[in-house]
């Protein structure tokens, strides 16, 4: 089951326009700065491992002169470019050319090449011939994030595509659509460039947990766990919530032992006695 919402291009692009955590005095030049620890996870906005069809921020200086994001006119019969037009920009992660989503002067977001191996890579941007600073980025199976919104609350909707919030909160045994990153890689595998088009149910399945205060949701009640149709790197869960569902648990889902960062919750009314 996938959610037929429509606004989902809008939602996408305020889940990857993150909000920048680095701060850096760059070194005199005109080539583009940025650091190790100024690549981050989109949905977590945390420097660290990534995972292959993860959506990844560049923060820094100098990294494009224009602004500029992915528009439908830039796919190509499903195949995602590695530069936008008129930006000049591209990244590569072990002389593998990425897909870039959004370009502008201190933020570039691309996907992780979803063939990509896990193991410690180097990383190198360029505009326009100009070299970026090599780093090293860590690639893992998976490296499970929700997207938040500003209130601690995690990013999900509706099955009819309203948001969740304290205006709109989740309901006991209600339908809900939770989006995520690192989910890993898929079956059938995306090739590195391509956009999903259909349901793709992330590889390790059997192994996907959701947990709400710590307590994880019967298997049965995940819905679909896989990539969402259309997005490059954005991943949802449809699940059914329990019927003892409390106020605002907090949310937690991964692979195995491999969960997205604590602390963060679900706007939900508590169920009635």
């Amino acid at each position: 089951m996938v959610s037929g919402f429509q606004r989902k291009a809008g939602l996408w692009w305020a889940l990857v326009l993150c909000t920048p955590v680095w701060a850096q005095v760059p070194p005199s030049s005109n080539a583009p700065f940025y650091t190790a620890t100024s690549v981050v996870d989109a949905a977590t906005n945390l420097p660290g491992a990534v995972a292959p069809n993860g959506l990844v921020a560049l923060y820094g200086t100098r990294l494009s002169f224009a602004t500029r994001s992915l528009q439908p006119q830039d796919v190509i019969s499903d195949v995602l470019p590695t530069a936008l037009p008129g930006t000049g920009v591209r990244i590569a992660i072990s002389a593998i050319s990425v897909p870039i989503l959004f370009v502008s002067p201190q933020q570039v977001n691309f996907l992780v090449p979803p063939l990509l191996r896990p193991g410690r890579h180097k990383l190198q941007l360029t505009r326009e011939g100009w070299t970026g600073p090599e780093v090293e980025l860590e690639v893992a199976e998976v490296a499970p994030g929700t997207f938040v919104m500003e209130s601690r609350f995690v990013i999900a909707t509706h099955a009819d595509g309203r948001l969740v919030d304290g205006k709109a909160p989740a309901q006991s045994g209600q339908v809900v659509i939770i989006y995520a990153s690192g989910l890993g890689q898929t079956l059938p595998r995306l090739g590195n460039l391509s956009l999903p088009r259909g349901a793709v149910q992330i590889e390790r399945r059997s192994q996907f947990r959701l947990l709400l205060n710590g307590t994880e949701v019967e298997a049965g009640a995940v819905l679909y766990a896989g990539v969402t149709p259309g997005f490059a790197g954005l991943y949802q869960i449809n699940v059914r919530l329990p019927a003892r569902l409390p106020e605002n648990p907090e949310l937690r889902l991964g692979v195995g032992d491999r969960l997205s960062p604590a602390g963060l919750l679900l706007a939900a009314q508590a169920a009635l006695q």
